[in-house]
């Protein structure tokens, strides 16, 4: 019986990622952007969310870009349907939207500077950290990619 037990719990599917979830307390992200035409630069981002009364997800951000000024940002995320979110961004130019997309989440929205972003979220097996793929594009040419490995501290 406990073999049973165990098989069936193998086999069973992963919980889905709950952005939500992963984001509430502090994490931390480590990167590199690539912008055409531009040496790398390393990026690291420290992160506090928490959940509104209302379910929104709330998330600061203080950004480090090396050899650029640091700056904030927040996030507000609000679950609209099973596997969608929307929500704004205060570096965007209107809506963010969220969709979970076979075990990732797909995030999409326009920068104030015009770019469009879209950024996938992919959990590790163990479930605390989260890599972090952006593509930034104008007139639909990549102009820029960020990789970054997330962990929840």
């Amino acid at each position: 019986m406990i073999l049973f037990a165990a098989a069936l719990l193998a086999a069973a599917p992963p919980a889905p990622f709950d952005p939500v979830a992963f984001f509430e307390g502090r994490t931390r992200g480590t990167g590199m952007l690539r912008v055409v035409l531009k040496a790398p630069q390393a990026v690291r981002v420290e992160s506090v969310g928490s959940i509104a009364e209302d379910g929104t997800l709330v998330l600061r951000q203080q950004i480090d870009v090396e050899r650029e000024k640091p700056r904030q940002r927040v996030w507000r995320l609000k679950r609209t349907g099973p596997a969608s979110y929307s929500g704004t961004l205060s570096d965007a130019r209107g809506p963010v939207t969220v969709s979970a997309e076979r075990g990732t989440i797909r995030i999409r929205y326009r920068s104030i500077d015009g770019l469009s972003v879209q950024q996938w979220l992919t959990p590790t097996a163990a479930g605390m950290a989260v890599d972090n793929r952006m593509t930034f594009s104008k007139l639909g040419l990549t102009v820029a990619r960020l990789t970054e490995r997330i962990e929840k501290r």
